[in-house]
């Protein structure tokens, strides 16, 4: 099952994230020439909480109860090779040039963990991995409920519930990266997610639209009031009220009004979507060498400044599809030789 709404999510958060680092690509070698502003950086955290919202929705279609082993091959296959082929291009430029790798980030970074992604006090190699290593998480996490045999009925509540409590009791941020990730609130948007794609699967499709309308004015007003009030990247309870609740009321609202009334054609939107990971994985690469380039061209000023920033964000986007074509698809292919079990069948964009 595959939902063509999903994916044009998919592909409006991943674009909303790449905005977000053009903005300080463009403040780094755009010469005083400045079009972006400040505010747009909250895109890219956006971007990022609609990422997990989505992530949770699609599991609930890859989910397989009892065969746990295909469940966590496939995600395995899904995250881990195209992240090495990204991480290893950022390894080559880190033997060569290692301030020029997250040099923000001030601490050793761990090669071993970064491949593993394994959370550690550092960010990984390549920076956008944190993210990956909550999905890791996540799906370790569901592999061990499918293992165990825990209906989902009862797992998620009480999963949110140690969440809770976690977040209630402990300090923030937690010493341990390990116990940090365990009861990271950032969960709390997978399982909202995953609630809307029960309500999918189970064919509860009331309010779509109502529901639809509301995430998206919600979200607005979250965006507005994050803004105005500078809520800083660690407040991520004030985040996810702002933000993650909203993309989940988005999310089952556009799978419900895609089953009832249809949803239009949008191949070209829809093929960002499909490339959306990778497109993720690369565009600081792309932006970066980009900059570099626009950085050393004698000619700068308002019109070539806007031109720069419409070639970084079709670039970003073409090679996110070229990547997803050339190396992602022949990747996901080696699916069919994964075990399989007679249940609902997982979505191509899973």
């Amino acid at each position: 099952m595959k939902f063509s709404s999903i994916q044009v999510c998919r592909a409006l958060a991943a674009n909303a994230v790449v905005l977000s680092h053009l903005v300080a690509i463009e403040q780094k070698y755009a010469h005083g020439y400045t079009l972006l502003p400040e505010w747009l950086r909250f895109a890219g955290w956006s971007g990022v909480h609609f990422f997990f919202v989505i992530s949770g929705f699609v599991m609930m279609f890859a989910y397989r109860p009892g065969n746990w082993t295909g469940f966590l091959a496939a995600r395995l296959l899904r995250i881990y090779p195209v992240y090495w082929v990204y991480t290893t291009m950022v390894l080559a430029v880190f033997l060569v040039a290692p301030a020029m790798v997250n040099s923000s980030v001030g601490q050793p970074q761990s090669i071993i963990k970064s491949y593993l992604l394994w959370p550690d006090a550092a960010a990984p190699l390549l920076a956008v991995g944190w993210t990956l290593i909550h999905e890791m998480y996540f799906y370790l996490a569901l592999a061990i409920l499918i293992a165990l045999a825990v209906p989902l009925r009862c797992a998620l509540p009480l999963w949110a519930a140690v969440l809770a409590a976690g977040a209630w009791i402990l300090p923030e941020p937690v010493a341990s990266p390990v116990l940090g990730l365990l009861l990271s609130p950032l969960t709390f948007e997978f399982l909202l997610g995953a609630v809307a794609g029960l309500l999918i699967r189970r064919k509860v499709l009331a309010f779509g639209r109502t529901a639809l309308l509301a995430g998206i004015a919600l979200a607005l007003a979250g965006g507005v009031l994050y803004v105005r009030w500078g809520v800083a990247h660690g407040e991520i309870v004030t985040s996810i009220l702002l933000l993650g609740l909203p993309f989940v009321l988005v999310v089952y609202g556009l799978a419900v009004v895609e089953r009832r009334h249809g949803w239009p054609k949008l191949p070209q939107l829809e093929r960002l979507g499909d490339a959306s990971y990778s497109t993720y994985l690369g565009h600081v690469l792309v932006l970066s060498a980009i900059g570099r380039v626009y950085a050393a061209l004698p000619i700068h000023g308002w019109a070539v400044e806007a031109v720069f920033l419409a070639v970084c964000l079709v670039a970003a986007n073409i090679a996110g599809v070229l990547s997803y074509r050339w190396i992602e698809q022949p990747i996901l292919r080696l699916r069919r030789y994964l075990p399989r079990a007679n249940s609902v069948a997982a979505p191509a964009n899973a």
